[in-house]
């Protein structure tokens, strides 16, 4: 019975299912930062700079009438400004 109980409670909780279609995320950052001889300055003076930092992830999911999964996943960041990185590409299980 002490067994049972535990297996009743997670199959009691719910599940978290991928969603189809379109979804983005992402996170930011921002802060001051010291450096001693910072590069912008030419090297010559200590300094405090600003520095900040964002990424955005799109996700695209999708599945044919016969059960086949196929998607993608985007990363944009500033680096990335000139060019797309494509972090995966998925077709099946």
């Amino acid at each position: 019975m002490i067994r049972l109980l535990p297996f009743c409670f997670l199959c009691a909780l719910p599940v978290q299912a991928e969603t189809l279609g379109p979804s983005i995320s992402g996170d930011a950052r921002m802060g001051l930062v010291w450096e001693s001889q910072p590069s912008w300055a030419g090297q010559r003076e200590t300094g405090l700079r600003m520095t900040s930092r964002t990424r955005v992830t799109l996700q695209f999911l999708g599945e044919t009438d016969g059960g086949l999964r196929f998607g993608t996943e985007i990363t944009l960041g500033e680096r990335d400004r000139e060019r797309l990185r494509l972090r995966q590409f998925t077709i099946g299980e």
